[in-house]
C-alpha cells in the first residue's frame, strides 16, 4: 500500500522534488503552465504547503489571466514559513533558457507522473474496498482504472477538434475569464478607427511593428504611444535601447506637458503648468510609463527585457504596453553570437521575441524599426509608400508582427510637419489608403490632433501652404 501524507494523498520523497522542478519550470513559461495547470490535481502535492502554494498560483492565474510574478508570491506568503521554504526550494532549482522551450519540456516524464499519481489513488481505493469486504467492488474499480490508464495521455492536448470540442469552446467564451485581452489606443484617430471603430487600437497579445528613415521621428512615436496609452489608464513600460535616459524622459515630459522640448531641457517650465502637471498626475492615480533605458550599444537582451518586464511587474504592477526602441539594437541573449552574414536570423529572432514578449505579458508590443536605403526621387513622390522590400536586412521579419506600419514623408511634408502612415499589414482588419497626420516635433509630439483634423485630406497637395502655422 503506498506511503501517504499528512492529508492522507499518496506520496514520496522522489515526487516532491519532482513537483519542486515542475512548478520551477511553470512559473517561468507560460505554455508549460497550461499544460501544468490542466493536470496537476491538487491530491497529487505532497504536502500542505505546496497546496496551498498551488491553489493561490492557479486561482490568481484564473482571476487575472497571468500567471503571478515571484515577488507576487513571495508578498502573498510572507508570513508563511512552511510556503516560503517551498519557495525556497523551488528558487534554487536552475532553469536556464533552454529548459523553457516547450520542445525541451519532457512531456512524456510528466505524463509518466501523472499515471503513477492516479494508480496509486486507484491502488488506495482498491484496498479500501477489499479490505471492507467489497470484493465485486475492488474489482470493478481495477477494471475501470486499467481502461483510465490505457486511454490516458497528455498529448492529446495539442489537439482540438472542430465539432466535438465545440461546446466547451462556446462555454469558454461565454464565461467571465474568457475575454481577457483588451484594446489599447494609439492615439492617431483614424489608424485606431482601422483596428475596431470607435474604441479601436491594437489588442493586448499583439505585436506592432513601425518602420521609417532615420529622422523621420520613431522616437518621438514611441513617447506619444507611450502617453496615450498612460491617459487610458494603461501601465507602459519603455525599454529605450538608443540615446539617453535624459533625452527620454525630456521627450516625454515635453509631451505630456505640452512645452517646447527646447524649453524641458533647461527646466523652463511655466509655473501656471506646473500646476496643471499636478492635477494631471492626480488624476492618471497609479498609471505611468516605466522607463529603462540602455546608454550603451547593444547592451539589452531579450531575457534582461524579460527580467525587468517581472520586476517591474512586481514594483508598479501589470504592463498593459511594452515599447521597445528600437528593435535591432536590443540582442536575443541566446548565446549565440551572430556574424554580420547572420544578421537577419538575429533580426528574425528579436521581432519572434517580440510577438512572445505580447503573448506572455498579455500586452501590446510596439517596436521600431529602420529602413535600408530609399532612392530620393521615390522618397519625394507623395504616392510614393515604403513597403516591406525596404526592411533592413531581414524581411522576414514582418511575419510574427500583427500589424505593420511605415512612416512616410517627402521634402515638403517634412518642412509642413505632414507625415503619411502606411498601414502594410493589419492581420485581423481591414487595410486603406495613407494615413495623413500633422506632427508638432517641437512640441515632441507626433501627432497633432487639431491640425490634422483642420485639415481637408481629399483636396490637400503637399506644398500648396494650407497647414502653414
Amino acid at each position: 500500500m503506498a506511503r501517504k501524507n499528512d492529508n492522507g494523498n499518496p506520496t514520496s520523497t522522489l515526487a516532491g522534488a519532482y513537483i519542486v522542478e515542475l512548478l520551477a519550470l511553470a512559473m517561468k513559461r507560460r505554455s508549460i503552465f497550461d499544460i501544468v495547470k490542466a493536470y496537476l490535481k491538487f491530491s497529487y502535492l505532497q504536502d500542505e504547503a505546496q497546496k496551498k502554494l498551488w491553489q493561490w498560483i492557479v486561482k490568481t492565474e484564473n482571476r487575472t489571466g497571468r500567471v503571478p510574478t515571484w515577488g507576487a508570491v513571495q508578498q502573498q506568503f510572507r508570513e508563511d514559513d512552511a510556503v516560503l521554504d517551498v519557495l525556497e526550494a523551488i528558487g534554487d532549482v536552475e532553469v536556464g533558457d533552454e529548459d523553457l522551450k516547450d520542445d525541451n519540456f519532457q512531456l512524456e516524464e510528466f505524463e509518466k507522473f501523472i499515471k503513477k499519481m492516479k494508480f496509486l489513488e486507484v491502488n488506495d481505493r482498491i484496498t479500501d474496498l477489499y479490505n471492507q469486504g467489497k470484493k465485486e467492488q475492488a474489482w470493478a474499480e481495477f477494471v475501470r482504472g486499467a481502461e483510465e490508464f490505457s486511454q490516458f495521455t497528455i498529448q492529446s492536448a495539442k489537439f482540438e477538434t472542430v465539432f466535438g470540442d465545440f461546446a466547451e469552446r462556446q462555454a469558454l467564451r461565454q464565461s467571465e475569464d474568457y475575454n481577457k485581452r483588451f484594446k489599447v489606443p494609439t492615439g492617431i484617430d483614424e489608424l485606431d478607427f482601422r483596428l475596431g471603430g470607435a474604441s479601436g487600437g491594437p489588442e493586448t497579445g499583439e505585436f506592432v511593428l513601425w518602420m521609417g528613415e532615420s529622422g523621420r521621428g520613431k522616437s518621438q512615436l514611441g513617447v506619444h504611444l507611450g502617453v496615450t496609452a498612460a491617459r487610458h489608464g494603461h501601465r507602459v513600460a519603455h525599454f529605450q535601447l538608443e540615446g539617453t535616459k535624459e533625452q527620454c524622459m525630456n521627450r516625454y515630459d515635453a509631451a505630456w506637458t505640452g512645452t517646447l522640448y527646447s524649453d524641458v531641457k533647461i527646466g523652463n517650465i511655466p509655473q501656471k503648468k506646473l500646476e496643471v502637471t499636478r492635477r494631471i498626475v492626480e488624476k492618471l492615480c497609479k498609471t505611468d510609463v516605466i522607463v529603462s533605458s540602455e546608454e550603451t550599444f547593444n547592451a539589452k537582451t531579450i531575457p534582461d527585457i524579460r527580467r525587468e518586464l517581472d520586476e517591474m511587474e512586481k514594483t508598479y504592477g501589470k504592463i498593459d504596453v511594452i515599447i521597445i526602441d528600437y528593435l535591432e539594437l536590443a540582442e536575443p541573449g541566446d548565446g549565440h553570437n551572430y556574424s554580420p552574414g547572420e544578421e537577419r536570423f538575429r533580426q528574425s529572432k528579436l521581432a519572434k521575441a517580440c510577438k512572445q514578449l505580447a503573448m506572455e505579458y498579455n500586452a501590446v508590443v510596439h517596436a521600431f524599426t529602420q529602413t535600408s536605403d530609399v532612392p530620393e526621387e521615390l522618397r519625394n513622390d507623395p504616392d510614393f509608400v515604403i513597403t516591406r522590400s525596404y526592411l533592413n536586412e531581414d524581411k522576414g521579419k514582418v511575419r510574427p508582427t500583427d500589424i505593420f506600419v511605415t512612416l512616410n514623408q517627402t521634402k515638403d511634408e517634412y518642412a509642413e510637419d505632414i507625415m503619411r502612415l502606411h498601414t502594410e499589414k493589419l492581420r485581423d482588419y481591414q487595410n486603406g489608403s495613407p494615413i495623413h497626420i500633422c506632427t508638432n516635433f517641437s512640441h515632441a509630439r507626433f501627432y497633432d490632433r487639431k491640425r490634422t483634423m483642420e485639415i481637408d485630406w481629399e483636396t490637400y497637395e503637399p506644398g500648396d501652404g494650407e497647414v502653414d502655422d
